[in-house]
Parts: structure tokens; C-alpha cells; sequence
């Protein structure tokens, strides 16, 4: 029976053990399952945190750097105790006085970068930098290539250990490069010395770039500092349009002379014509005629189709002198900077006089201008009289150089072109009482004058402003002279070809006491009188090579002055 009872009683000991340890083991497994699952739920958790608050995490570590830049932002102005007037050589900065004005009222934050990110108007920034072109900025003016070398210096770590000098260093580049693209936009081309930063256009800039990166359209706001000139805004947008579809290069251009080979001229022309968007490439041979009329048209030459001189040195100029020449004309509008609500333009070159209203044209006149030898000179200033049927007093350089010849050997002379000779006190003297053998120019103390009317040197009609130069806007007797091409005929005077709409224009809307008078009609019945203008009215006579139309056609004219070469080569110490 003991076997039996043994046999019995064992299953039963050795059951209870390996039921407990069935029983334990999965407990053990569901506890250390679980404390994985938590754990790798608290590292995702963390991971989805850290990615989606990095950014506030970049702006710790910024905040963290920041009072460590302002001190070295602050630094570098206190080596410079007085800032007016000079630019960091080492550095290459030229706004030196404009930066540290700006960064002062900034408190010396940094406001183009963000730890080792740039801001979005930094990207701006630099996408106009690289576009410089297309206002007719040269891109090297801004430092572009140090620019994006200085942030890939402070965005790498591992090339070096001063996070602090590296970003000082992008900011007042970027600042630099702003302020100076701005002025050079707003002002033309200038040399960045003392007397430019006291200009109020100048000093302003500073308030101006702060208030603008505090809103939008940062883009636009840099451009709004540009003239708003029609004449200004149609060349630059025809740039744009210019410098999209042609390339820009300065390679030589050799064509063949017309009258000796016809043949091969026509097809060097045809590459030119095609290359500018004047003729497209399968035209015929009607369609290279009308093209090569159209460059002439927009070239200021007689369109008539065949290639004078004229004609193969306008075909001859690169694409980068076309540029180079829209930047110069570019450059003197912005300098011009007109902005009054009604003025009359002359534009030399052109041959044209316009009259502009809230920045409009409303009427416009062909003129005559000064000849190569007696140039116009460049005047900014306000007519304030229209004189009906005037006398013209002969300017004393006319007198001695052109006329004391004449009179020596003519003593009909005067009476022939109804001119009289007057003392100093204007009292008339006779020809016949004079001993003309021992006249010279330095004993010449006459004045010849001219009676008014038809034949009369200044017309009908004379326009007279305060100038230093003894020239007006007058109409002449010579009318077939307006049908030519090239009208730099004068002494100095613009002859203008329709004086009596400027005269019926200007009397109208600026002489309140005199503007019901019958202006035309006292130009017709030969009535001579002075009229006032109670509103003087602003007159520029200006030099411009490059106009643009509605359609953005870029007129070239010629320089008949030689101005362009000149002051090309006195902007390049400014660039």
C-alpha cells in the first residue's frame, strides 16, 4: 500500500511548483513588454516634440546668442567714434554712417539672420541683388560672392569656431548691400563720401528700411524708392524686356562695307536684325526691308532702308554698349528725379519737346537744338513769361563772331534784315556815322537789335526763365528745318516748332490775370506783350540717349554731343 501512497502523494508535491512558474513567467514578460512599449513611446514623443518645436528650439539657442552679437555689433561702431564720411576698407563696407544708424535704433539686433538661417527677406534681398542688372546695375557693385560666402561660413560649424564674428559680419554685409542698392536707385550713381550722407533722400533710408522689413511686400517697398518718371519707369521695364531676350556680350560686330558687297552686308545685317527681335529668322526678303526701317525708326535715323553710315555704325554697337547706355540713361533720370506735377521737358537728343502733366503727356512739339559747337547747356529752371512778337536783342557773342564781318563789309545789312544798332544808352545810331575800318571786336560797343515780326531771328513767340545762359524757347522763321533728321542747328536756343500751342497752353493754365486773353490771335495781328505767368512753371532741358514707348521699344538716339563716352567713363570711379 506504501507504493501506492508514494506514487500518489508525488504528482501531487511536484504539480504545485510548475504550475506557480506557468503562472509567474508570463507576468514577468507582460511587465518588461510594457516598460519597452513605454519606453519607446516616450523616445517617439520626445522625437515628434523635438521635430515639431525646432524651430522654437533654434530661436533658444538664438536668444542664447544674441546679447553676445548686439555686443559685438556694438563693438565695431565704437572703433569708429565719428562715421560720417568714411567706409571700412578691410571690410569693404560704404555705408558706415547709414549702418550705424540703422543698427543704433535697432538696439543692435540682428534683423537678416535667425541663428544659422537667413531671414525670408534676406532671400528677398539677395534675389534683387542678383537682378541688379535689370535696373542697370552692375551685380559686382553689391558683394553678392562675399555675401553667400560669409552665410555658408556661419551656417557651417565645422569650418569654424566664432558663430558670433561670422554673423555680425553677414549682417552688415546684407545691410550694406541694401542701403547701397537703394541709393544708387533713388539717386543715381554717387561717391559714398561725407556731403552724400547729409542728403535728406539719403539719410532717410535708414528709418525707411527699418519701417519696411516691419511689413509686407518688402520687394516692392526697395523698388518704391526708384523715380516715378514715366520716361523713367518705361526705360527700366524695357531693359528687362531688352535683357530677356537678347544676350549680353561685348563682342566686337564687323560688317562688311554695303557698297562693296552687298551681298555679304545683307546677311550680316540679318543676323543682327534677328538677334535684337527686329526681324525673325525665316523672314523674306520684304520683311529684312521693313526691319531694317524699323531699326533705323528706333535708331533716330531716316527710315528709308538702306545702310548709310549712320545706319552700319548703329548696327555695329554690342548688346553690352546698348546696356551700358540704357544704365547711363538710367542713371541720369534717376539723378533728375522729377516730380512736379506739370513741367515742359526738352529732350536734346531726341529733338523733342513734351509737355507732361500728372505724369502724362499732353502735348508734345518737335525742336531745333544747339549745334556741336554752341550746345544747349543743361538747365533746370522755371519759365515765368511769354513774349508775343518779340525783339531780339543779339546776343554780343553772335554779334562780334558773326555779324561785325558782315556789317564791316555790308552797309545794308541792318536795314536788310530790319536790325538796328544802339549805344549803351539805346539810343538808335546810325550806320553811315560809324568809321567800320577802325572797328574791332574790343572796341565794338554797340548792340544790334531786331524789330519784331515774321522774320524776326525768335518769331513770334518767345518763352523767357532765370539762366545763367542768354538762350529761351522761341519759335523761328526757319520751318523747313524742323523736316530734317538731325536738328542740332542753334547757337544755343531751342526752336520749337509749334510755340503757339505751348504759348495758348501756358497762358491758360498759369496766368489767372491774363488767361482770357486771345493769345493766338495777338500772335497773328503782330501785338507785342509781355505776359506773366502768375504760376512760373518748372523747365528741364536735359540730355537723355535712350527713350522707351508704351510698348517698350527702346528708342536710341544719336549723342551728338559726346556726352555718353564721357560720363561713362566718370561713373566707373564711382562703381
Amino acid at each position: 500500500m506504501e507504493p501506492t501512497t508514494k506514487a500518489t502523494s508525488h504528482p501531487t508535491c511536484s504539480c504545485k511548483p510548475l504550475m506557480k512558474n506557468r503562472i509567474i513567467n508570463p507576468t514577468r514578460k507582460t511587465v518588461h513588454f510594457t516598460v519597452r512599449l513605454i519606453a519607446l513611446a516616450a523616445l517617439f514623443v520626445l522625437s515628434t516634440s523635438y521635430q515639431s518645436h525646432r524651430k522654437e528650439m533654434l530661436l533658444l539657442e538664438h536668444d542664447l546668442f544674441l546679447p553676445a552679437l548686439k555686443e559685438s555689433m556694438s563693438d565695431y561702431f565704437r572703433q569708429i567714434p565719428d562715421a560720417a564720411g568714411y567706409h571700412n576698407i578691410a571690410s569693404g563696407l560704404v555705408t558706415i554712417p547709414l549702418l550705424k544708424d540703422f543698427y543704433t535704433k535697432q538696439n543692435y539686433k540682428p534683423v537678416w539672420t535667425r541663428n544659422l538661417e537667413i531671414s525670408e527677406q534676406a532671400v528677398i534681398l539677395l534675389e534683387l541683388l542678383e537682378r541688379s542688372e535689370m535696373y542697370g546695375l552692375e551685380k559686382d557693385l553689391f558683394r553678392i560672392q562675399d555675401i553667400r560666402r560669409a552665410l555658408a561660413f556661419m551656417q557651417n560649424r565645422d569650418k569654424h569656431m566664432n558663430h558670433i564674428v561670422s554673423r555680425t559680419n553677414l549682417e552688415f554685409l546684407l545691410t550694406d548691400a541694401c542701403l547701397k542698392f537703394m541709393i544708387y536707385l533713388k539717386s543715381g550713381y554717387q561717391a559714398f563720401d561725407s556731403t552724400l550722407f547729409t542728403q535728406t533722400a539719403v539719410s532717410s533710408l535708414p528709418a525707411y528700411l527699418e519701417h519696411i522689413m516691419k511689413t509686407g511686400d518688402f520687394e516692392k517697398k526697395i523698388l518704391a524708392v526708384q523715380p516715378d518718371f514715366i520716361e523713367y519707369r518705361r526705360l527700366q521695364q524695357a531693359l528687362e524686356y531688352f535683357l530677356t531676350r537678347t544676350e549680353r556680350n561685348d563682342d566686337e560686330i564687323i560688317l562688311p562695307d554695303p557698297s562693296k558687297d552687298s551681298v555679304s552686308f545683307r546677311h550680316a545685317a540679318r543676323k543682327i536684325l534677328i538677334s535684337l527681335g527686329y526681324l525673325q529668322p525665316e523672314a523674306t526678303d520684304e520683311s529684312y526691308s521693313a526691319a531694317l526701317k524699323k531699326f533705323q525708326y528706333y535708331h533716330g535715323l531716316e527710315p528709308d532702308g538702306r545702310p548709310g553710315r549712320n545706319t552700319c555704325k548703329a548696327l555695329a554697337q554690342s548688346t553690352g554698349s546698348k546696356f551700358r547706355q540704357i544704365a547711363l540713361n538710367l542713371d541720369r533720370l534717376r539723378k533728375e528725379n522729377l516730380s512736379a506735377d506739370q513741367f515742359i521737358y526738352v529732350n536734346i537728343p531726341a529733338y523733342q519737346m513734351r509737355i507732361y502733366k500728372q505724369n502724362k503727356v499732353i502735348g508734345h512739339s518737335k525742336v531745333i537744338v544747339g549745334a556741336v559747337r554752341t550746345p544747349t547747356p543743361l538747365i533746370s529752371s522755371r519759365i515765368e513769361t511769354v513774349v508775343t512778337n518779340p525783339e531780339w536783342r543779339v546776343p554780343r557773342s553772335i554779334t562780334l563772331n558773326e555779324m561785325l564781318p558782315r556789317l564791316k563789309s555790308d552797309s545794308s545789312y541792318l536795314d536788310r534784315n530790319r536790325m538796328r544798332l544802339v549805344d549803351e544808352n539805346s539810343n538808335h545810331v546810325d550806320y553811315g556815322q560809324v568809321d567800320w575800318s577802325t572797328v574791332s571786336a574790343e572796341t565794338f560797343n554797340f548792340r544790334i537789335s531786331q524789330e519784331s515780326g515774321r522774320n524776326n531771328s525768335l518769331g513770334r513767340v518767345k518763352f523767357v526763365f532765370p539762366s545763367p545762359y542768354p538762350i529761351y524757347l522761341h519759335d523761328t522763321p526757319g520751318k523747313k528745318a524742323f523736316s530734317k533728321d538731325i536738328r542740332a542747328l542753334s547757337h544755343g536756343c531751342v526752336r520749337v516748332q509749334h510755340p503757339e500751342m505751348l504759348a495758348n497752353y501756358l497762358v491758360r493754365e498759369f496766368a489767372e490775370d491774363n488767361n482770357d486773353l486771345d493769345v493766338l490771335g495777338m500772335i497773328n495781328k503782330g501785338i507785342s506783350r509781355h505776359i506773366a505767368l502768375n504760376e512760373p512753371v518748372d523747365l528741364y532741358i536735359h540730355y537723355i540717349t535712350c527713350e522707351a514707348d508704351e510698348d517698350l521699344n527702346i528708342f536710341f538716339y544719336n549723342d551728338i554731343y559726346g556726352k555718353d563716352r564721357k560720363e561713362l567713363k566718370s561713373l566707373e570711379s564711382l562703381m
